[in-house]
């Protein structure tokens, strides 16, 4: 029987030069068999999770070559953090996946792959902190490190480093239920957004704390620091484990992650639109604020909100009229610490840091207290009882660990000759203490006393900048490391800064960059001539020691006391605790951390011999982009001559930019009309000193100083 299909074969036999496919499809004249399918591709894939979803971050997968694999020519993490690089034909392990959120929101994120896939079997490997911390274990400190020298990577050590911090971590993996067989690496994660919570795989990289402490990689949970333990190596023969967490903390990132969706709402809604009604007050009293919101930003603070003297209206006023902040998008609170009250769950605190990234791809960020108010729930109807509160303090201030690369031009700076007193080129490490001298509880305000790890056991005395110095610094500067606060004695500070540093290295590179200097400097005895450096005398140690200072305890969430003391008074009208949330990195191991350049034509304002040496009214920093580093914040000009200093002590940086102009303070600054950045000479009786500072979402200070003199 005739197939219908085929039954006009004749007339389509005369067609048969254009329809011969037909005519062969309908039989008749042979056939042939339809192309065999492709083989199946390998493919490597995972998620990129710091907590929660790194999403819309650019992935790299090189192999032990430093080449690409992927036949993909971009690769970029979806919205909750997946990715998938299908591998190009003849590619084998090692692979280095390399995680880069390009809006500096997190650090790099790191991972490896040390066998290669199946065809139609995708291998998983996840990129979080954990699996970069195993990594950096494995390359001997510098996760990064395996990206510039492959020959690193040593899958042996890598599984036994990975066996012995599963093992670190057993009491935590059971805690949570973490399935048998969890592993950081290949464990299928699905990570918490904005708008949903995350697996138990997530939940380890929730609950766990990874820092640097004292140049040792440590590794704790949210909710006991105090309990970090030395992450293991491979060579470590019992690791020690890292204890339980609360069992109340395994819940918390989705109680707090609730507040995301919250902001989302309110930033959708545009700038023009969002606040609804706001007042003018005075910097003293908070700055200005808004008093009112439209409905989609209302009921996600508490109405008591106060962090560090600003109403919540005050704190999120500059967010709340930014029209860049049109359409942000906010990511699952970071947990930086969980305090448990003493009756338990009824107003536990959590230090949580708000990231977000806004309309023009660039990363900022909220750090602040939340608490739970047992029963507000119900009362409310919200979804959650806990609110953003603040840390209920009325005077701005804050501690933070403090590094710094400081690169002299001046010749011979530090050593001998007519720059001996200049600085020689280093690392700095220390702790940075602000109190804002014109913010909230400023009012009469003349000194303050913070004692703590690492400082003089005294403390620290702070005091308004002498009114001699021409600058816009907003900050106390340090006045007495003997803790005198007598009116008498805590008098006016001279231009040295609010930084305590506590070590310094030999230089820059090699080995001196490894290796500490001694401060102020071997066999000085005079321990009051350089205030803003912790001296071996402070410490009850022999001058030229430089191993006083004991930087493992100077870990995260290190707490220090405030004390605020005002005009008329000698006793503090308030004290305070404040909680250092990252360790101060020792800087001996400085070198590591990825840091920026400076553009060629800035570096002539530190060419004394150069056009660009004249006094001028402005100066022009601008800078090279590391893809590894943090993006510049602000930026800052310190110069002196015979005529005294004259500050530029915060140049604001735009988003994404690259460069900024410092202009030389004028009247609104107390100081001349007219007034210039002094010329800079080469007999040292002037001096320049160009500052980047890195906006570190993380609660720590990096900055680097090029100077000359």
């Amino acid at each position: 029987m005739t197939d219908p299909a085929c039954r006009p074969r004749a007339a389509l036999q005369r067609l048969a030069p254009l329809f011969g496919a037909v005519l062969a499809a309908c039989g008749g004249g042979g056939s042939s068999p339809p192309p065999p399918p492709p083989p199946p591709a390998a493919v490597l894939e995972g998620t990129a999770a710091v907590g929660a979803a790194l999403a819309n971050a650019d992935v790299s997968v090189t192999d032990s070559a430093g080449a690409a694999v992927c036949q993909q020519a971009t690769l970029v993490t979806s919205g909750t953090g997946t990715f998938s690089c299908t591998l190009q034909s003849g590619k084998s392990a090692p692979f280095v996946v390399v995680v880069t959120d390009p809006s500096g929101a997190h650090p790099p994120q790191v991972s490896l792959a040390t066998t290669t896939p199946t065809p139609g079997t995708p291998l998983v490997v996840n990129a979080t902190p954990l699996t970069t911390a195993i990594v950096a274990q494995m390359a001997g400190g510098d996760a990064l490190a395996v990206t510039s020298t492959p020959a690193l990577i040593d899958a042996a050590r890598l599984d036994a480093v990975k066996a012995k911090v599963l093992e670190q971590l057993a009491d935590v993996l059971a805690a949570i239920g973490t399935p048998a067989g969890y592993d950081p690496f290949a464990t299928p994660i699905v990570a918490a957004t904005a708008n949903s919570g995350g697996n138990t795989a997530d939940q380890v990289v929730d609950l766990l704390k990874i820092s640097n402490v004292g140049g040792v990689i440590t590794v704790s949970t949210i909710d006991n620091p105090a309990g970090g333990v030395p992450l293991a190596d491979a060579d470590t023969p019992t690791p020690p484990r890292l204890p339980a967490p609360d069992a109340a903390v395994t819940t918390l990132a989705e109680a707090v992650r609730l507040v995301a969706p919250a902001l989302n709402g309110c930033f959708a809604v545009p700038a023009a639109q969002r606040v609804l009604q706001a007042q003018d007050r005075p910097a003293a009293e908070g700055g200005p604020e808004v008093t009112a919101v439209v409905e989609a930003c209302e009921d996600i603070v508490h109405p008591d909100y106060l962090n560090s003297g600003y109403s919540a209206g005050q704190a999120f006023y500059g967010l709340l009229h930014d029209a860049a902040m049109n359409g942000a998008v906010f990511s699952a609170p970071e947990i930086m610490l969980y305090l448990p009250d003493t009756a338990p769950g009824t107003a536990d605190r959590a230090v949580v840091n708000l990231r977000y990234v806004d309309a023009n791809g660039v990363a900022g960020n909220i750090i602040t207290v939340a608490q739970r108010f047992a029963g507000s729930m119900a009362q409310s109807g919200r979804a959650t009882d806990w609110y953003l509160y603040g840390n209920q303090q009325v005077v701005d201030s804050t501690v933070r660990p403090f590094i710094r690369r400081n690169e002299q031009f001046a010749p011979n700076g530090g050593i001998s000759g007519l720059f001996a007193n200049a600085t020689n080129s280093r690392f700095e490490s220390g702790i940075e203490i602000f109190i804002n001298k014109d913010g909230p509880g400023s009012t009469g305000l003349r000194a303050a006393r913070v004692t703590g790890p690492g400082l003089p056991p005294a403390g620290l005395v702070y005091t308004r900048p002498d009114a001699s110095i021409c600058t816009q610094q907003t900050w106390l500067n340090i006045r007495r490391k003997d803790g005198n606060t007598d009116p008498a004695a805590a008098t006016p500070a001279a231009d040295i800064g609010n930084i305590f540093r506590l070590q310094r290295s030999l230089g820059l590179t090699g080995d001196d960059a490894r290796t500490v200097r001694p401060n102020p400097n071997a066999g000085n005895t005079n321990s009051t001539a350089f205030m803003a450096w912790a001296h071996p005398l402070d410490y009850g140690a022999a001058p030229g020691s430089t191993d006083y200072i004991d930087f493992g305890a100077l870990r995260a969430n290190t707490v220090y006391q405030f004390e605020y003391y005002y005009e008329g008074e000698t006793a503090p009208r308030h004290v305070y605790s404040k909680t250092l949330l990252q360790p101060v990195v020792p800087a001996v191991n400085a070198g590591s951390l990825r840091w920026v350049g400076l553009s060629t034509p800035t570096l002539g304002y530190l060419d004394p011999a150069g056009p660009l040496a004249a006094a001028t009214a402005s100066i022009t920093l601008g800078w090279t982009v590391d893809p590894f580093a943090e993006p510049i914040r602000s930026g800052g000009i310190y110069t002196f001559g015979p005529g005294g200093s004259v500050n530029q002590g915060l140049v604001a940086v735009a988003r994404g930019a690259t460069s900024a102009v410092g202009d030389a303070p004028g009247a609104a600054a107390g100081c001349a009309a007219g007034t210039e950045f002094p010329a800079l000479t080469a007999d040292a009786t002037s001096g320049r000193a160009l500052q980047l500072r890195y906006r570190m979402l993380d609660g720590s200070y990096k900055d680097a100083l090029w100077r000359f003199n």
